[in-house]
């Protein structure tokens, strides 16, 4: 197959599909990434082909400093994600369409993959199926993201407080993030969406993979025929880094607490990092490994304790077989590996799509949502303390670590996208 993948500029998105890349690229499929010329190396370093986007898809550059300057007064959460996908994503699209025609022109593929917040796939599902390739998006956050699915019945709350909050998602997101994407399909002659932004992405397209487990996911009363298929833990992208000189198997008589807040939402480490660092400085039976996703040290303004080591980026395929505990600020990959690996969380984020990534982590067992975007220190330990040391967090992550397990996500990903391709009707 002659594969063309799709990427929104970041690389939280970019890095999944990437991992999709190297499976196509192993099993002698033929592979181009299209994304922004900043990530070029990024894709390359994976080994994978790359095509730029044309200039037009980043027409929004010159509005960015007005954008960010609106997005400061925005709530975290639904308020600020509508905003993000009607003034930022939803602006893409035409640059996005015309970047994927174009490359089409010099790479035939037969198949075009793209996450599912690249919207530039929308033209081309609302018009004629006949005159495109199969489309595949890949999901990068939990399914259905925002819709009032993702609300179900909180302990304690009334039907009258659970009807208040289905309606303040239709209010605040829906109806806002809808009429911004369908402005910019009706544009370029399309549209309008059938459904919200976002689960259109889900709905419309040939097949839909979404990494993870479906015991992660509420229940869905969806019909059988949904092109949703779960597909496990995809393997991570090459270029990992190294282990830090200071890394030595730790003692076993000691709780190992991974600290983590991404590689987006990282520009104010004292939102958990620090906290952390304080909240557990003086647990004795604890080893607090802190990574900062990239950002200086030096960005930690917390003292650091004798108990813990911090490095720019850590290598999690080999650091977390040791982690007993996460403390994140709700990241869907992060959360990912670490149920894959049968490791408890405490989860602390309410920006993007942090807060409902967070609210999974509590309603599936795995761990405690704190709710909150700005963790306290001592909010930190006390939860820290809940996971650690009550058996029942770590059995549920390792319940959900063996359907993890039970996926061979390679395969299951060759045989869903060559089905797409070849056998329409099988996937």
């Amino acid at each position: 197959m002659k594969v063309l993948i799709a990427s929104t500029a970041a690389p939280g998105h970019l890095n999944p599909l990437l991992a999709v890349a190297n499976i196509l690229i192993k099993h002698n499929h033929e592979v181009v990434v299209q994304t922004a010329s900043e990530l070029r190396s990024v894709v390359e370093a994976a080994g994978v082909p790359f095509t730029p986007e044309p200039p037009a898809t980043n027409s929004f550059t010159d509005a960015m400093p007005r954008y960010l300057e609106l997005r400061q007064a925005k709530n975290p959460g639904l308020e600020l994600s509508a905003f993000d996908l009607e003034y930022f994503f939803a602006k893409k699209i035409g640059g996005q369409t015309a970047g994927l025609n174009q490359a089409l022109q010099d790479f035939p593929a037969d198949v075009i993959l793209a996450d599912a917040m690249f919207f530039g796939t929308l033209p081309m599902l609302l018009g004629a199926r006949e005159e495109r390739p199969a489309i595949v998006h890949l999901g990068i956050s939990v399914l259905n993201l925002f819709s009032v699915k993702n609300s179900p019945p909180q302990p304690g709350m009334s039907e009258k407080e659970q009807l208040a909050e289905r309606e303040r998602r239709e209010r605040v997101f829906h109806q806002p993030a809808k009429a911004g994407v369908d402005k910019a399909l009706a544009e370029l002659g399309y549209g309008p969406l059938p459904c919200s932004p976002l689960e259109s992405m889900s709905v419309l397209p040939d097949l839909y993979l979404q990494p993870g487990i479906e015991s992660f996911q509420y229940s869905d009363d969806s019909s059988s025929s949904s092109p949703v298929h779960y597909i496990g833990l995809l393997p991570m992208p090459p270029g990992q880094p190294a282990l830090p000189t200071w890394w030595h198997e730790p003692e076993r008589t000691k709780r190992l607490v991974l600290v983590t807040q991404g590689t987006l939402a990282n520009r104010n480490l004292e939102q958990l990092i620090g906290p952390a660092l304080t909240g557990l400085a003086k647990e004795e039976d604890v080893i607090v490994l802190a990574t900062t996703g990239g950002q200086p040290i030096e960005s930690i303004l917390t003292e650091i304790p004798a108990n813990a080591h911090v490095a720019s980026f850590l290598p999690y395929e080999l650091i977390l077989p040791n982690v007993d505990l996460l403390l994140t600020n709700g990241g869907y990959g992060t959360v990912n590996l670490a149920i894959a690996h049968g490791i408890p969380i405490v989860s602390a984020g309410m920006t993007e799509d942090k807060g409902e990534v967070s609210a999974h982590v509590q309603w599936a067992g795995v761990g405690i949502d704190l709710r909150t975007h700005q963790a306290t220190a001592e909010d930190l330990r006390a939860a820290a303390r809940e996971v650690l040391d009550n058996p029942v967090y770590s059995k549920r992550a390792k319940e959900r670590a063996l359907e993890f397990a039970s996926h061979n996500t390679e395969m299951e990903v060759l045989r869903l996208i060559e089905a797409c391709v070849l056998e329409p009707s099988t996937v």
